[in-house]
């Protein structure tokens, strides 16, 4: 199997895992905490926790998007 399928594989496994866990814990709020409400919480007592997360995803986006250039916005010449 090429390695390339294992990413068409892997993110849906990460997307699904994801909605199971957030409708077991909207399920269930008193055994399991959602996502939002756990970012709150590292929030509150890690206030630095969010602007750090932030610069790694706008990091993450900066890498992967810096050179993005389509076809039709190259001028030839």
């Amino acid at each position: 199997m090429s390695q390339n399928y294992l990413w068409f594989i892997w993110f849906p496994l990460v997307i699904g895992s994801f909605a199971v866990f957030e409708g077991f814990a909207l399920r269930h709020p008193d055994r399991q905490w959602t996502l939002s409400r756990l970012m709150a919480y590292v929030g509150a007592k890690f206030p630095l926790s969010i602007a750090m997360l932030a610069m790694l995803f706008g990091g993450l986006l900066v890498h992967f998007y810096w050179h993005f250039c389509p076809n039709f916005a190259i001028q030839g010449g």
